[in-house]
């Protein structure tokens, strides 16, 4: 019958079906969960130009985004070159110069037309920022320079390589942006390593309280290690929550209502830490209340008076003041603001005045409208 028919290929296609996908799968590069930071591999404090960026001339196979680079003062040749990234000498090719950095998660950094590396033993390893070798022109004669490559990996190492955009902890971004070239003559300028920078962001100023959500964000120069934040508390300092994360945010209703500080800790490339915080920031979203027994109060015309009544209650941000209405609407209600419960009458005209409050507290939230007295004046 047909269907046994087709069952039969089944059979026989389904292995070969599986067996491909299998091997297409171990020749990807294994998903990285969060790349290291990158510092420019060149000596600090000195400009190098990009001679030969992306996607252009011998940068357009699996090392598209590849970056040549050459000082542009002084001489290139046998200027030191250090690891951009924590890692461990996994490959030294000596015809053309190139050492190999591992960095874990089959991410790796690679350095080519070194004139001499300072050592080719496997499994070294070189913190962020140490000297790994020596710029010269092995492989490519007579133009000393530096190839410098991020990439990812196989488990092998060489299978399904694929290179990435370079982003260094200095602040230079270099996204693919098209066409041949790219980011060709820009001057990248390494820095000395330094403490993370942590620097927040909100429309919400420490001190302040407030009625509404608002977002805390914050950013880190010479970050790139990992982040991890925490309310109320310093967050450990022992691994990053946020592995590879260089920017964050909090939002204020998380926390509910109260007084709350956001605490930020920020690893760098090489691994220094810095810890910042944000606040206190004040949240209350609850009115304030006012509890009054409407009074009786008669009063001869120009006769001088203060009237008062019961305070407010706000046990959070507080009771900044009350909105006040005198006159004859029993629903009236007008903009005069006055910080205590306490009134000095005007001189009003023989009538009916009612006296109405709203009470307001420090975080904007307002109460309800209430007759603290009716007021006789004859």
């Amino acid at each position: 019958m047909p269907m046994h028919s087709t069952c039969r290929r089944c059979a026989l296609i389904a292995p070969l079906w599986l067996i491909a996908v299998m091997l297409s799968l171990l020749a990807q590069p294994t998903p990285l969960f969060a790349a290291p930071s990158l510092v420019l591999p060149t000596p600090p404090g000195e400009p190098w130009r990009i001679i030969q960026g992306y996607a252009c001339g011998t940068h357009n196979g699996w090392d598209r985004y590849s970056l040549d680079l050459a000082q542009v003062h002084g001489p290139t040749y046998d200027a030191p070159i250090r690891a951009a990234a924590s890692g461990t000498l996994w490959h030294w090719e000596a015809r053309s110069g190139t050492i190999i950095l591992s960095h874990g998660n089959n991410f790796f950094t690679m350095y080519t037309h070194l004139s001499r590396p300072v050592t080719t033993e496997h499994g070294r390893f070189f913190a962020v920022g140490e000297v790994l070798g020596y710029a010269g022109d092995r492989g490519s004669p007579g133009i000393p320079h530096l190839h410098f490559t991020a990439f990812t990996a196989g488990a092998n190492g060489w299978s399904g390589r694929q290179s990435i955009p370079l982003t260094f902890a200095e602040g230079y971004d270099l996204p693919e942006i098209g066409g041949c070239n790219q980011h060709g003559g820009k001057v990248l300028t390494a820095m000395a390593l330094q403490d993370p920078i942590i620097t927040f962001s909100s429309a919400a100023l420490p001190g302040g309280w407030y009625s509404v959500d608002h977002q805390i964000d914050f950013s880190v120069a010479w970050g790139g290690g990992g982040l991890s934040q925490a309310w109320n508390m310093e967050p450990p300092a022992d691994t990053p929550m946020f592995p590879g994360a260089s920017d964050g945010y909090a939002r204020l209703a998380d926390m509910g209502e109260g007084w709350h500080t956001l605490y930020v800790r920020a690893w760098g490339p090489d691994g220094r830490q810095t810890l910042a915080s944000y606040g206190p920031l004040g949240f209350d979203y609850s009115p304030p209340v006012l509890t009054v027994t409407p009074a009786e109060l008669r009063i001869v015309q120009a006769q001088p008076t203060v009237v008062n009544w019961p305070a407010a209650e706000d046990a959070l941000s507080g009771v900044s003041g009350y909105r006040i209405y005198l006159g004859p609407d029993p629903a009236g209600e007008s903009e005069w603001f006055v910080t205590e419960p306490t009134l000095t009458l005007p001189t009003l005209a023989p009538g009916v005045y009612v006296l109405r409050v709203k009470p307001i507290d420090n975080a904007g939230n307002i109460g309800v409208w209430q007759t603290v007295m009716t007021i006789r004046v004859e």
